[in-house]
């Protein structure tokens, strides 16, 4: 007889043995008891403990990032439900941030006076032609700026952004530690991490 015919049924595994035949002694039957209860405890505390498809990657601020996403916090735990410039394009806003122009917010130097310095926030955030080669760090800051005045990222101030735009625009480069210097696409990854 050969291995193969050896086996039972024609996908080739070994087929468990027919307990439903068999009866279990006492304590057998209880350890399946308590086997069956714990299969579906877990699923019950996996499905409490889990985090949603669609939420945000990073929930720290730029230099927390830094520590290998370590996700310790001092008080109550950050709002991380921060939304992309898409979202935020089409949505309403919180009360008082309509009409702005972008260096109403972030002041701009002579360098992006006629870009970015006379975008409104609305055109920013769908994107412009000048913000392209910056990886869109213009539309991401809004974007950011907005989530934190709607109370959606609570790890992020204003002065945080202010500060990525400033250092961004007169150094080429934002520095969320010394040593580390971000450009333009790794300022928008980080942001764009913050929102979903």
């Amino acid at each position: 007889m050969s291995k193969r015919e050896q086996q039972d049924g024609a996908s080739g595994l070994p087929q468990a043995a027919d307990t439903a035949s068999t009866p279990l002694p006492p304590h057998g039957a209880a350890r399946r008891r308590l086997g069956k209860a714990g299969l579906a405890a877990t699923g019950v505390l996996l499905t409490i403990n889990s985090t949603p498809g669609m939420a945000c990657e990073i929930c720290t601020t730029p230099s927390g990032s830094l520590s290998g996403g370590l996700q310790s916090y001092r008080g109550p735990k950050p709002v991380c439900a921060g939304r992309v410039p898409s979202y935020w394009a089409s949505h309403s806003w919180p009360s008082g941030t309509s009409g702005k122009k972008f260096a109403n917010i972030f002041s701009c130097n002579y360098a992006n006076s006629k870009t970015y310095g006379t975008s409104t926030m609305m055109n920013m955030l769908k994107g412009q032609s000048y913000d392209y080669p910056q990886s869109y760090v213009g539309a991401y800051l809004t974007a950011a700026w907005l989530n934190v005045k709607a109370g959606l990222s609570t790890f992020l101030t204003e002065d945080m952004l202010k500060k990525i735009w400033s250092e961004f625009q007169s150094k080429g480069y934002y520095q969320p530690t010394a040593g580390v210097k971000w450009y333009s696409d790794k300022i928008s990854e980080y942001l764009q991490g913050t929102m979903y």
